[in-house]
């Protein structure tokens, strides 16, 4: 598959734009069911938790 190819294909199947779609017949439920069982589990690559001590915005550096 070219890399246009892919790309078109990742837009088709983007949670965002899936539901049209679907209704413009481009690809089916079963389709993008499919799709979701095939994606890799990144959940342990995330980042959680907020700012840890130390890490200061700039804008709190501003003097008043």
């Amino acid at each position: 598959m070219t890399r246009e190819a892919e790309a078109k294909n990742e837009r088709l199947f983007d949670k965002r734009t899936v539901d049209r779609s679907i209704k413009k017949g481009l690809v089916t439920r079963k389709d993008y069911e499919k799709h979701l069982k095939a994606l890799e589990d990144v959940a342990g690559k995330g980042v959680f938790g907020g700012p840890q001590e130390g890490d200061e915005d700039e804008a709190d550096d501003v003097a008043e």
